[in-house]
């Protein structure tokens, strides 16, 4: 604000310039003395009003008080920020009080999931892990009860649990509900109950029968036949098979018939070396029993069956007890033929275990050459007579 002392009023957008002034003023006509006078006027106005000056409150135009020019926010933008914080803090109260029910909800929806585990049948060590994954989900704001149940489904021990859902879904199979998959559990330990065979009941047993599809109706007649085999068997047969293999069971029989593409081949193979150990026990051998079941397993893994088994020991029953009486007379010749070579030559076309055979019937022939000549009746055994007439050994 500056005082024109030539207009007399003052000019409030006026900018001093005492030099631009005083042209000013000379101009209009003004002696260079009145233009500096004026000049004076001016530059005291100035500073008489201005900001720091003493005449800074007074109006120049109207030589009363300034209306003070307000520097702070008005009422009205008061009253709306006031209100607008009202508002903000309603809506982070209200969304504190929706987030701790929202939790509140999500631990009930999470509690009941722990709860429902529990009748499951997991382990307790289980339990702890599949909780310590449920309390991880709390913390975790994307977190859902049914994406919970989702992702849980995905954890290895989980899938160990119900096992057989895995090997339906490969099959091309629909995966089974927890609900249906734990009722045919329930089902199959009903019907291994009733048929005494109830320790069959097992997490790997039922996920071998859930895996293949196989339905209650279905493990019925599979269990009915797989007992009542065991019970048909033929006693001599069972009774080697138990002792070859002291800790086999009826009910892990039942079980390779519950599973046969998996364990019937076990128990075939069992089944064989038992009966080449019946079979040697019938024809009199002495090497039989558990002391000998691997000479047995030998003789399955070359081929040897029950027929063959028969066959084999039956020409052994004829033929070791004169071999064996040779290998005794000629014992200086180090030569033993018992039933481990007999076994070899029979079933096995041992070279070695014949040519000891042939050893000593050639030392036996040896003994009668002289004045007897080669008399057959002269010779020391029964086997000798019946090999040399036929001139093959």
């Amino acid at each position: 604000m500056a005082y024109d002392p030539v207009t007399k009023i003052y000019t409030p957008d006026y900018t001093p310039n005492p030099d631009a002034y005083i042209k000013k003023l000379t101009d209009q006509g003004l002696s260079k003395a009145d233009a500096a006078a004026s000049a004076r006027y001016q530059k005291q106005a100035d500073a008489y009003f201005a900001p720091t000056g003493p005449g800074a409150n007074i109006d120049p135009t109207t030589g009363g008080q300034r209306t003070p020019t307000p520097t702070g926010p008005s009422q009205a933008e008061l009253d709306a920020a006031a209100a607008a914080a009202a508002a903000a803090a309603k809506a982070a109260a209200d969304k504190k009080a929706q987030d701790e029910k929202d939790l509140a909800a999500k631990r009930d929806s999470f509690a009941i999931i722990k709860s429902t585990l529990k009748t499951y049948g997991f382990t307790e060590a289980e339990i702890a892990e599949l909780s310590a994954f449920i309390e991880a989900g709390l913390t975790n704001a994307k977190m859902g009860p049914e994406q919970l149940k989702l992702d849980m489904r995905e954890l290895p021990i989980y899938k160990a649990r119900f096992a057989g859902n895995t090997t339906r879904v490969s099959a091309g199979l629909n995966a089974l509900s927890e609900a249906n998959y734990l009722q045919q559990e329930n089902d199959y330990s009903e019907i291994f109950k009733m048929y005494g065979v109830g320790n069959l009941s097992s997490r790997a047993q039922f996920s071998s029968l859930i895996g293949g599809n196989i339905s209650v109706t279905e493990a019925t007649k599979r269990v009915d036949a797989a007992v009542k085999r065991v019970k048909n068997a033929n006693p001599a047969v069972l009774t080697t098979l138990r002792t070859l293999y002291p800790n086999i069971t009826d009910t892990d029989i039942v079980s390779y018939f519950l599973k046969p593409t998996e364990m019937l081949p076990e128990l075939e193979r069992k089944t064989t070396v038992a009966e080449i150990g019946a079979t040697a026990t019938q024809f009199g051998m002495k090497e039989t029993g558990l002391a000998n079941l691997t000479r047995f397993e030998d003789l399955q893994k070359y081929g040897v069956t029950l027929a063959s088994a028969r066959a084999g020991y039956g020409n052994i029953a004829e033929e070791l007890p004169g071999a064996t009486k040779l290998g005794n007379v000629y014992r200086e010749t180090g030569i033993t033929y018992g039933q481990a070579e007999a076994e070899a030559e029979q079933f096995k076309d041992s070279a070695e275990a014949k040519r000891k055979k042939e050893k000593l019937i050639d030392t036996e022939k040896s003994s009668f050459k002289g004045s007897a000549g080669l008399n057959t009746g002269g010779l020391s055994t029964q086997y000798l007579r019946r090999s040399s007439s036929a001139g093959q050994f």
